[in-house]
């Protein structure tokens, strides 16, 4: 077997460059709440109104997916991807301008420009998740784990630059007061949002590379789309240096079979983008501000480190360890969903040991599940024949996580099953 030359390294680098664009803004949004509700006239009710934004915004992978089931393959992903990097760009310099400006709105104040802003951030983002999956299906299968490396770090790198930026840390609480004072940050919200423009432009730029430059050539995967003859069957061209074959063999992955993984990543979607976004504050809170302010800088390393693990260990796995592996992560989550919902006072709150508990297991459910995506996502790349496999599991998991988003949203903001806790307040008196 030959060994991957430098134009596979390039073009593997250029993928993850280009996936940047997918998560990046949104997850800098919710990283940078604690300094923006500072501003908003909603305060700490502000995250609520951005949660049900951006369920909402689910809106735009329902419309790729009935574009999908009407155009069939003939539809170009291509074109949905340029739209939203550059509507992504937009978005992001309008929301360096306007973060703080508000609006006269039902009644009172709001941060209407912002949460506009957001919702159509969300909506370009969660269509990402369908779009550039099925991008994909034009390069070497080996490449996915590139694609998923990018995507992984849309959620460290925002917690790396808060983290230089001063967000969050332990705040101070004044004798006989009740309101936390936090330092000021080292640059303002206006330059965090500037720097997202410039990643994202460079997303933009490695994917240009990608569609037009020669570099990237030899390991694309060219198929053309062909009316079915007889059978409804699609035929997948695949050019080969120095000549190109058509496959006709029966692919290695039944229906059945891919149905199945199809489950599997909708119902981890749901605890993984759905459930446990939204309980963050409410299960690592109670053991104190510094934990909270550790785990924001720990979870966001759980998704690089499952793609590593996909690297140098394994990428592929059988259905039955696909199972146990999400089996013992939904076990895992069940704990963090139960000390959320006994929230401010939940077992070994206010302890150290209670806080490396819930935080170990909150890393280790994000990073079972990022890793069940990964294997699923790499076995569906090589194994299944048909080339829009990808698109309908990137669709399976953004419904997975609408489906996880509202009922949260609901238990937290409409029937207020989760308590929170509030900096410099007493709580849990025996």
């Amino acid at each position: 077997m030959m060994e991957p030359d430098k134009s596979f390294y390039l073009t593997a680098f250029l993928l993850t460059i280009f996936a940047l664009s997918t998560w990046l803004d949104v997850n800098g949004v919710w990283v940078e709440l604690p300094l923006i509700v500072n501003q908003a006239p909603e305060g700490w009710a502000l995250p609520s109104y951005l949660t049900l934004a951006i369920a909402i915004s689910n809106i735009g992978p329902l419309i790729i997916i009935l574009l999908k089931v009407f155009f069939k393959e003939r539809l170009n992903e291509r074109i949905f991807i340029y739209i939203e990097i550059i509507v992504g760009i937009i978005s992001c310099i309008l929301m360096a301008q306007y973060w703080n400006k508000t609006h006269y709105f039902a009644g009172q104040q709001r941060s209407v420009i912002f949460i506009v802003l957001v919702f159509l951030l969300g909506t370009l983002d969660t269509t990402s998740t369908v779009t550039y999956a099925d991008y994909m299906k034009r390069y070497n299968s080996k490449l996915l784990n590139a694609l998923y490396f990018g995507e992984s770090l849309t959620s460290l790198l925002p917690s790396l630059l808060a983290s230089i930026q001063g967000v969050g840390g332990e705040p101070i609480c004044r004798e006989n007061s009740t309101y936390p004072e936090y330092s000021s940050p080292r640059f303002s919200v206006q330059i965090y949002f500037w720097i997202f423009v410039g990643i994202i432009f460079l997303s933009l730029c490695a994917f240009l590379i990608l569609e037009y430059s020669t570099i990237t050539k030899s390991h694309r995967v060219p198929f053309v789309y062909q009316r079915p003859r007889i059978s409804s069957s699609y035929e997948l061209s695949i050019q080969l240096e120095p000549k190109s074959i058509t496959l006709t063999e029966p692919s290695s992955m039944t229906k059945n079979g891919y149905y199945s993984l199809l489950i599997i990543a909708f119902l981890s979607s749901i605890i993984l983008f759905g459930i446990l976004p939204s309980i963050g504050t409410y299960a690592v809170l109670p053991y104190s501000q510094r934990a909270y302010y550790i785990s924001s800088i720990i979870l966001p390393i759980s998704n690089p480190l499952s793609v590593l693990i996909g690297l140098f260990i394994r990428s592929i796995l059988k259905y039955i360890s696909i199972f146990i592996l999400f089996t013992f992560a939904t076990c895992v989550s069940l704990y963090v969903i139960i000390v959320a919902f006994l929230s401010p006072c939940p077992p070994f709150h206010d302890t150290t040991g209670g806080a490396i508990l819930v935080i170990s297991c909150y890393f280790l459910t994000y990073l079972v599940f990022y890793y069940i995506r990964l294997v699923i996502g790499n076995r569906v790349r090589q194994e299944y024949q048909n080339h829009s496999g990808l698109f309908w599991l990137g669709a399976a998991s953004q419904m997975g996580s609408l489906l996880g988003a509202i009922p949260m949203y609901l238990l937290i903001n409409i029937y207020n099953k989760f308590k929170s806790r509030n900096a410099c307040q007493v709580y849990c008196i025996d």
